[in-house]
């Protein structure tokens, strides 16, 4: 991390204009549900003209007639794809026959749900998502400007490192990156002392890296108290909330997404999560891809990414519509979250725990991996089960070791198997990350609830 890196990543994300469409969501968030209905449907419009021209696949859709519902001819023209027929038709659902063009910001999967995919993305776009997060971080009471600190895996200190500092300092953005691989009892005092120091009106972490954070200023006694906390891009388990808001003394904001960027939920300060409508179009489908009142499947169309439009694209993930309005008076449609991505918690050999999203850092970059999978077998000793793709060789498999050391932590034992195919959970669900070490539960002191969370929401 360098003051350059960020000064370009500022230019791009957190400019002025991201600023005025922030300020323009803002000023619309409350707009009836009708009102906000008219503004989804022209740029649904948009997006499906977008896929027409840009992508094969549905180069022979009809163009939709002046005045007709869009959602209605979503639904009536556009089939639901999944990340398998990505995978497989990528010269049919990618732009320029699934070749990135140099000015395409890449968004990438790390393989959480089975296999690594990437998303090629519009300049605009970029700064669009930037704007939903600044709004989003309203929501929690931070304005632009105030300082807010970040725990969510950056690049900060060498994993070897025994020594603070164990965060950089954003001139640019006003942000205090910490390094979530340091996370240790040892560092805790000079961590937290760094943390006040800066004053935040905000924190933005992982849930298990925020609330292990909490659990070291409890061990220690250290008073701190937050403005705010933002969590996201894992499960935030209700013991996890609990102990933050207590150690802290502030309430958790939680935002719901994914690499695709199909569907964005935030909560409000009532506690219940918005999909934001102009974000994209979110659909709750059953088994036979039909609407549904209870728990089925999220699919989603996205609205701005204009270089490479995902249409109606199903994910993993299931929840369900709230129906009524919320108290916080917004229009936004409200969702309840089943139990959402299949995490296990992982351990290093000193039993310190080791974040789901932190260990996705070591698959970045590397290709030749069809599918893969985590696991702990022992105290500290990891077995990573790979489905190679017909181009693998030992030097990726190199590559993948490598970066557990560099990436993720140096108190690993990590060992590679190739197996022919990783199965499904009986609920279909995909189990990326695997505690199999059966006395983790009790070994670990980490957590009073041995040793993993249990059916929460993200």
């Amino acid at each position: 991390m360098n003051s350059t890196t960020l000064l370009a990543r500022h230019l791009m994300r957190r400019n002025l204009l991201s600023r005025r469409r922030a300020a323009g969501l803002l000023a619309r968030e409350r707009l009836s549900p009708d009102g906000l209905r008219d503004r989804q449907q022209a740029l649904l419009r948009a997006t499906l003209d977008a896929a027409r021209r840009k992508l094969p696949y549905y180069a022979s859709a009809p163009e939709a007639p002046a005045g007709v519902d869009m959602h209605a001819w979503l639904g009536e023209h556009f089939r639901v794809v999944s990340k398998p027929d990505l995978l497989a038709r990528r010269t049919e659902l990618y732009p320029a026959g699934g070749r990135r063009r140099p000015w395409w910001p890449l968004g990438k999967t790390s393989g959480t749900t089975g296999a690594p995919l990437e998303v090629f993305r519009s300049i605009a776009s970029v700064a669009w998502e930037e704007a939903f997060n600044m709004q989003a971080w309203s929501w929690a009471g931070f304005r632009g400007g105030q300082v807010q600190a970040v725990l969510r895996g950056d690049d900060v200190a060498a994993v070897a490192q025994s020594r603070p500092p164990f965060w950089y300092w954003d001139r640019f953005g006003r942000q205090l990156f910490m390094s979530t691989r340091h996370l240790l009892a040892a560092n805790a005092a000079p961590m937290l002392d760094a943390l006040k120091a800066a004053r935040p009106a905000m924190l933005r972490a992982y849930p298990s890296s925020c609330a292990e954070l909490a659990r070291l200023a409890d061990s220690i006694g250290y008073e701190l108290r937050l403005a705010a906390v933002v969590t996201g891009s894992e499960p935030l388990y209700p013991v996890q909330r609990e102990l933050v808001e207590r150690v802290f003394g502030c309430k958790v904001f939680d935002f719901y997404g994914m690499a695709e960027r199909v569907a964005y939920a935030v909560q409000c300060e009532h506690g219940h999560y918005h999909i934001n409508p102009e974000y994209s179009v979110v659909e709750i489908l059953d088994d036979r891809s039909k609407p549904t009142d209870d728990f089925g499947c999220i699919v989603g169309t996205t609205l701005h990414n204009h270089a490479m439009p995902l249409v109606r694209y199903r994910i993993a993930d299931r929840a369900r519509w709230i129906p009524g309005p919320c108290a916080c008076g917004r229009g936004y449609p409200r969702i309840e979250l089943s139990s959402g991505k299949v995490e296990d918690q992982l351990f290093d050999r000193e039993g310190a725990p080791v974040s789901a999203s932190i260990i996705t850092f070591a698959f970045k970059g590397l290709s030749n991996i069809r599918k893969s999978q985590v696991a702990q077998i022992g105290p500290g000793q990891w077995e990573v089960r790979l489905v190679p793709e017909a181009g693998y060789s030992e030097a990726d498999g190199g590559a993948l070791l490598a970066n557990f050391s560099k990436y993720i932590s140096n108190k690993l034992d990590v060992r590679l198997r190739i197996v022919d195919d990783i199965p499904l959970l009986p609920s279909g669900k995909y189990k990326w990350v695997a505690q199999e070490w059966q006395e983790a539960c009790w070994k670990s002191d980490a957590w009073p609830t041995q040793g993993r969370f249990i059916g929460a929401p993200l």
